[in-house]
């Protein structure tokens, strides 16, 4: 009996997420190259709206690989975390290309960027109110973040996700949506890659930016204590590589 295609096209959709009625559960199944994920149990992302169901909470359930933490460093704000092991949450507004990029590792890191256009970085290292992360086992870890409204675009409407794992050759690059099979180099900045999701459903969204994109000079907690130059929030812009 043939399995028709329509049918795999509608499983695969089904396992990339699943919906409840106020969460959200997204599955990474490929390789940033669309390439199907053999070698170990797939990233799960959870999205749910706060009891104010203005704020986001993002919840992880990744494999563990043993990469490197960040050295003599506490859980908190990192910045190049996407140089570690991390699970990485993209949230587009389409009618403006303002999204916020969250990473977040198995060790208590996290970093928080906000961009105004491809690459273009407006802010990094912003706080979180809660993130925290435990290794439950030799091969799984889990994480809980809370996502304040103040730290979200307006009128989130896209999304993708990633993970990354591995260390020289051995670096793995993972994409909920990735790019098509033959494509030169991950990239997780392809806007035209994220999907369409009904924010509506989790969150009491607003037109307007949160007030965490009211000040337009790029803010960042480890620079401004190494240049205090900075401090007089000169803009300038970041490269931002994952």
């Amino acid at each position: 009996m043939q399995t028709s295609p329509i049918f795999c096209a509608f499983l695969l959709l089904c396992l990339k997420y699943s919906v409840t009625s106020t969460t959200v559960n997204f599955t990474i199944t490929t390789l940033w190259n669309s390439t199907l994920i053999t070698t170990h149990s797939p990233v799960q992302i959870l999205l749910s709206s706060a009891t104010n169901r203005s704020d986001l909470i993002i919840e992880i359930d990744a494999p563990f690989f043993h990469d490197p933490a960040p050295a003599m460093t506490p859980p908190g704000p990192f910045p190049e975390l996407w140089n570690y092991e991390v699970v990485e949450v993209f949230l587009l507004s389409s009618s403006t290309n303002h999204y916020i990029e969250l990473e977040f590792s198995p060790h208590g890191h996290y970093i928080v960027l906000l961009l105004v256009g491809q690459r273009k970085l407006l802010k990094q290292l912003l706080p979180l109110p809660e993130y925290h992360a435990t290794i439950l086992s030799e091969n799984r870890w889990v994480g809980r973040a809370y996502i304040p409204c103040a730290h979200l675009p307006g009128r989130i409407d896209r999304f993708n996700a990633f993970a990354i794992h591995g260390q020289g050759e051995n670096r793995s690059y993972e994409a909920l949506y990735p790019a098509p099979a033959g494509s030169a180099k991950p990239d997780f900045h392809r806007l035209e890659l994220f999907q369409p999701y009904d924010f509506d459903q989790l969150l009491d969204q607003s037109e307007k930016d949160g007030a965490s994109w009211q000040n337009h000079a790029s803010r960042s907690i480890a620079f401004s204590i190494l240049l205090p130059i900075l401090l007089l929030q000169i803009p300038f812009q970041w490269t931002v590589l994952f």
